[in-house]
């Protein structure tokens, strides 16, 4: 039932006729939202725009000599003794016959060798289609995982350099996989197959003696097939691609037998099989190898090779006409051909060629030539070469392979419809080149070719790792001409050669060693760091990331003091490379404002997360370093790295703190000019560095034992440590202070939610537990009551007194459920409340004679006032004050009569479910009659503090109305206010299970937040109207627990658990951005994270079993709701959270609240749920 609005014989709780309380809180609160507005903005400003750093041109230092006595000298590990093999007599025989067996298989795969190579009918025409793009990669230059990185989409597959022979019998195979590539691929295109080359290559060589080892008998190559097996399945491989290469003629057969055999093994499993072949090779049986594989990989390169002439790697001549005689004799859809892109660059007579990328060979060009266009097509093999002498002499040829050509080899390849083509390599292709390869190479357009992208590497000028950008990537330009015959490129000049980044490292001081520090400060780790350096007089370098120094403001601060340095490591440990300008600038601005507002000043100081190296090998990695500049940072890189970030060796033992002493002297002890280093990377945050703490001292006292003096990075840079950390300027100084407010507020705002989580997360894991076993107390007290019987047999006469307004559609349905009532000694009282429907008349014509039934009108005066006129008239000792839109069963009346029985009992709350259970908001709200409101009543029933008769369902002693005067109007919970005033006066308030009254639940949000409203904010009046009853001993645990518990969890609990959600939604958030955004070498510790999605699992955990032990406590309820109670426990604490804040805002306000009418739907059927 609800009124228009309440009519209060006494002023409403809260209202504030004058308004003081709401100008308190408006002087209050307006200067405060100032001051945080003002800060909030000066803190906006200060990271948006950029620190003023000038910049600092770095000289080149000269060339210290090295020094021989900081050489450390590194033992070599003892051979392994070898104990001589005794064989019996017997056993000579046994491997006697074996070698038999064996001869007789390779004459038999002679033999097939042979049936294979005859031709084979004419297969029928190839479907022409999109051709397999394939990419070689390569773990020994960085440039090929880049290129990786920005080309995966355009290709089918990867083919690694990951697999070797390794001679052993025992464990065939050598692995190398690179773990960076493997992760990405299968993350980024988790179903593109990769497919490892397995070679025959050791100690820089193919050896030929390696293959026979391993091949020759069956025992080695089933041992070898069951190693490629178990590899395969262990890194979830498509499959493997052989390259086996100078294959003596007499293993040919054995080799044949193998790859047979290994085909058979793949079959079963649906593996792909490939074999890389030379292109043009008398030696090879092609069609015989093609007949036991899936695919045979031409490497159509290498027409001349690094220690041969020099000449074209590729003529397209010598192209063309090899593939010829290749297809003539293999399946187009067997066929993969392999194009290169590399070159040669050919010196001095009798000695080998260096391969050279395609990037590289510009790079010779730019310096030796004197104009692009020197750079010659030659016209007979249409590949690009040019020569140049040095100053010594010394004559160079170079040729070079590039996306020009590649053009002109697909071109010729494409007509005979081959499976595929292949790419060697990723990383040292032309760029370009992906506008006419890949998923693009069936929208060929040349003109696409002018433009020449620079390429994956990076220049360097000069020795040192303190880095600066000396010039930034510049694409380059050539022009094309076009054979009208065939519509290959037939000319092509370049007019512009591209160039990458172009770093001067500088820093080079040999002898000296800089210590510099990452990721701190760590609570833990880092005062134990400082504690080593003051106590061995060393400076350091701590690069810090800014969320663990807002986390940790005393920590930084303490770095100042003691004099050491404080470089900018990013905000979150972010890869800069990746992420969009604008957030790499706010990284690095928000580190430094916090550096600024904690310490006085500013840092130049910069090293890029990820950057792992002295210098970034690609254009990728140096990006962070060039924006960073931009802003007048200087780049720190390192040499010297032990990776103690490790905690684990990749053979699984703990990575100690001897090896990372060891791992510093010996990178200490290179002399090589550009290898050589004076910058430790050590971690003093991230993980568990124990270790690292263990290892500092014995790496500060060796390195000074071996001769090495230690400076800082600021000395290494030519530079004093004001020049690298120099004072706020004073125009800054405004924005210093403001940042350090907001800083201090973040950390202890950030501090407050983690704590408030952790409790909330406890205090409602022990409330749930609490309320569970009192509540099963209830239960075993009610089957006893059941079992005995009890009140059967006492029935005093009651009074229902229903008051309405407003309420004619529902109200006869009310009344009949009422009247089909068991209960003998009964009255029915509808109190009309003035209402501007026809409910008096509706319900008058429905009910004409019925006896046991009496409607009264009244004017409006709010439904405090019409239960009070009610039972007033009432003849019963008993009275049910039912609200206009709930249903009884026929039992309900008697259940709640029953329990009066006991003379104590001054109010009986019943079982309350949802009547209309239509969609999800009213199954929501029946999930929380069942699990909430009921379980809770049954609790605090056991310990006789129950706060809230409901008007839905409830019974209240006549006397016990008296004694308290009746119905208050001077709250919007009348019921919650009688309920707490009887309790006051020592009657016992109980609940009764079987007396069950089916309501009318609002079914949009829109109607639910306006009746929790009224809920929320009656709540609310009623504990501060009884606020003397809090912690009050007189009145037991009333005020030391019913009330508290209202407080916390009514309250308290719904203005904070958005807060809880929200740090929950944000640690998930923050471990989603890590993943994209930091690399699995960043060791940030997880604990936070976990620590949070454990409470936060065990309290559901706990919440959903005590919500299945309210369900198994309830007769006849539906247990499928439960299904919902994770999404209605998150739903509801938002519209609770709205309707408490607006519930305090308006308490604050005083104003007077009105009831809040619902309309009703009469969507009630008085049955079992």
């Amino acid at each position: 039932m609800s009124s228009s609005e309440p009519t209060p014989d006494r002023p409403s709780v809260f209202f504030d006729e004058k308004g003081r309380r709401r100008k308190v809180f408006g002087v209050i609160g307006i200067p405060i939202a100032i001051v945080t507005t003002v800060l909030f903005a000066f803190f906006v400003v200060s990271v948006l725009v950029n620190p003023f750093l000038p910049q600092i041109k770095l000289k080149p230092l000269s060339v210290l000599p090295e020094r021989q006595d900081t050489a450390l000298a590194i033992p070599d590990k003892p051979a392994a003794p070898r104990d001589p093999v005794l064989r019996r007599e017997t056993e000579k025989v046994k491997q006697a016959k074996k070698d038999r067996l064996e001869r007789k298989r390779e004459r038999v795969a002679a033999k097939e060798m042979e049936k294979a190579a005859r031709p084979a009918a004419a297969a029928g025409p190839t479907v022409p289609g999109k051709p397999l793009s394939v990419g070689f990669y390569v773990n020994w230059d960085d440039s090929s995982f880049a290129s990786l990185k920005q080309n995966i989409d355009s290709l089918d597959w990867v083919v690694p350099e990951w697999i070797r022979l390794s001679g052993d019998a025992d464990n065939p195979l050598a692995l190398d996989i690179d773990d960076k590539a493997l992760d990405f691929i299968q993350s980024e295109k988790p179903d593109m197959p990769v497919l490892p080359l397995l070679q025959n290559y050791k100690n820089e060589q193919w050896n030929s003696d390696l293959l026979r080892k391993t091949i020759a008998t069956e025992d080695s190559r089933q041992k070898l097939i069951a190693s490629l097996l178990s590899t395969i399945d262990r890194f979830h491989f498509g499959g493997i691609t052989v390259d086996i290469e100078e294959v003596p003629k007499d293993l040919q057969p054995a080799l044949f037998l193998f790859v047979s055999e290994l085909h058979t093994a793949f079959q079963v499993k649906h593996l792909v099989l490939a074999q890389a072949v030379p292109f043009d090779n008398p030696d090879w049986n092609y069609r015989s190898y093609a007949a036991v594989t899936d695919y045979v990989m031409l490497m159509a390169y290498d027409q001349h090779w690094s220690t041969g002439e020099a000449g074209p790697v590729a003529g397209q001549d010598w192209f063309a006409d090899s593939l010829k005689r290749r297809m003539a004799e293999l399946p187009p859809e067997k066929t993969i051909v392999c194009f290169g892109n590399y070159g040669y660059n050919w010196g001095a007579k009798g000695k080998e060629a260096e391969t050279v990328s395609v990037q590289e060979a510009l790079l010779a060009a730019k310096d030796s030539l004197d104009s692009p266009s020197e750079i010659k097509f030659d016209p007979d093999s249409k590949n690009p070469y040019f020569t140049y002498t040095e100053d010594d002499g010394v004559f160079h040829s170079v040729w070079f392979l590039d996306a020009v050509t590649a053009y002109n080899e697909i071109k010729a390849a494409r007509p005979y419809n081959v499976a595929g083509l292949a790419l060697w390599r990723l990383g040292s292709e032309d760029p370009s080149l992906w506008t006419v390869f890949g998923s693009k190479i069936d929208e060929v357009s040349p003109s696409q070719l002018d433009a020449i992208k620079y390429g994956y590497e990076v220049t360097f000028e000069g020795t040192g790792e303190i880095l600066q950008v000396k010039a930034e990537p510049q694409d380059g330009a050539r022009d094309l001409k076009f054979e009208a015959a065939d519509g290959l490129i037939s000319s092509e000049t370049y007019k512009q050669i591209p160039s990458s980044y172009v770093i001067r490292r500088t820093g080079d001081k040999p002898g000296e060693i800089a210590l510099t520090f990452d990721d701190g400060p760590d609570p833990v780790w880092t005062p134990k760091i400082l504690d080593v350096l003051k106590k061995e007089g060393v400076k350091a370098t701590f690069f810090i990331v800014g969320e663990n120094g807002e986390e940790n403001p005393e920590i930084l601060k303490r770095i100042v003091a003691e004099g050491h340095t404080i470089g900018n490591h990013s905000f979150t440990h972010a890869n800069l490379a990746e992420v969009p300008n604008r957030v790499a600038l706010l990284e690095l601005n928000t580190t430094q404002r916090l550096i600024e507002s904690l310490t006085g000043r500013s840092t130049r100081l910069f090293r890029a997360p990820y950057f792992g190296d002295a210098e970034p090998r690609t254009p990728d990695e140096m990006e962070p370093t060039a924006r960073a500049q931009d802003l007048g940072y200087i780049s720190v890189g390192l040499h010297l790295d032990p990776d103690d970030w490790k905690l684990i060796n990749d053979d699984g033992t703990p990575h100690t703190a001897e090896e990372i002493t060891d791992q510093v002297f010996a990178a200490a002890a290179i002399t090589t000019p550009e290898e050589r280093g004076s910058i430790v990377l050590l971690h003093d945050a991230g993980g568990d560095r124990s270790a690292t703490v263990a290892a500092l001292p014995g790496i500060i006292e060796g390195l000074r034992a071996k001769g090495y003096k230690f400076t800082t990075v600021a000395d290494l840079a030519g530079l004093s440590e004001d020049q690298v950390m120099p004072p706020v300027q004073q125009d800054q100084s405004a924005y210093a202070k403001a940042d350090s407010y907001v800083f201090y507020s973040i950390a202890v705002a950030a501090w407050l939610m983690k704590w408030i989580f952790l409790i909330g997360i406890i205090l409602g894991i022990g409330r749930m537990v609490i309320i569970g076993v009192l509540a099963f107390a209830q239960f075993l007290r009610s089957r006893r009551r059941e079992h005995e019987r009890f009140g059967v047999g006492y029935e005093p006469f009651v009074s229902v007194i229903v008051p309405a307004y407003n309420e004619e559609k529902v109200v006869c349905q009310t009344i009949s459920s009422l009247l089909e009532s068991d209960y003998p000694a009964l009255e029915i009282i509808v109190v009309d409340d003035g209402s501007t429907d026809a409910t008096f008349k509706v319900a008058t014509d429905a009910f004409p004679d019925e006896p046991r039934l009496r409607i009264i009108t009244k004017e409006n005066g709010g439904k405090a006032a019409a239960l009070n006129l009610g039972w007033r008239q009432a003849k019963g000792e008993i009275i049910i004050a039912l609200d206009a839109d709930t249903l009884f069963t026929p039992t309900t009346v008697s259940e709640l009569a029953h329990r009066f029985k006991d003379e104590r009992i001054g109010a009986v709350a019943g079982n309350a479910k949802v009547g209309n259970r239509l969609n999800l908001v009213t199954k929501w709200q029946a999930l929380e009659y069942v699990t909430s409101q009921n379980f809770d009543r049954r609790a605090f029933a056991s310990l006789n503090c129950i706060t809230v008769v409901p008007g839905s369902v409830g019974a209240w002693r006549r006397s016990a109305l008296e004694g308290t005067g009746g119905f208050s109007s001077d709250t919007l919970a009348e019921d919650q206010d009688l309920t707490i005033q009887v309790r006051k006066l020592g009657f016992l308030i109980g609940y009764e299970e079987n007396a069950i009254g089916y309501t009318e639940a609002p079914a949009t949000l829109r109607e639910l937040a306006k009746q929790r409203f009224r809920w929320s904010f009656g709540t609310l009046q009623c504990m501060w109207k009884h606020k003397n009853a809090l912690l009050n001993p007189r009145f037991g645990t009333l005020g030391f627990i019913a009330m508290p518990n209202v407080w916390i969890f009514q309250v308290l609990f719904p203005l904070i658990s958005p807060l809880m959600d929200l740090m929950f939604i944000w640690s998930l958030v923050a471990a989603v951005m890590n993943h994209f955004e930091h690399q699995q070498e960043y060791a940030h510790s997880s604990s936070n994270l976990n620590n949070i999605l454990f409470y936060y699992a065990l309290f559901l955990a706990v919440d959903w079993l005590g919500a299945l032990a309210a369900f198994l406590m309830e007769k006849k309820e539906q247990k499928k709701l439960l299904w919902w109670l994770a999404v209605q426990r998150f739903g509801y604490r938002q519209v609770m959270y709205w309707v408490m804040v607006k519930s305090v805002y308006m308490a604050i306000k005083g104003v007077v609240v009105g009831w809040g009418k619902l309309e009703r739907k009469a969507t009630v059927e008085a049955a079992s749920p």
